[in-house]
């Protein structure tokens, strides 16, 4: 998965409370991790047209969704 670098920001998960890290992914959805965000140097010149940064998450990185215990109550139907 390819994020942009200046779109990571820290919060909290509306729902259980936990510590959320959001980053923008190059598809243009938002997207909730477990902090930290783990990522490696990305080349994709598709975006580096735009004059963002793009980073590559390292598979180490959990998304927030996988272990919210309320993660089914914001899945869309």
């Amino acid at each position: 998965m390819k994020i942009f670098q200046d779109s990571r920001n820290l919060s909290a998960c509306r729902s259980c409370g936990a510590p959320v890290e959001w980053a923008e992914t190059t598809t243009g959805k938002r997207m909730p991790f477990n902090p930290p965000i783990v990522t490696v140097p990305a080349f994709d010149p598709g975006v580096i047209l735009t004059g963002r940064v793009v980073e590559d998450v390292d598979p180490i990185t959990v998304s927030h969704f996988a272990t919210c215990p309320d993660a089914k109550d914001w899945r869309r139907r």
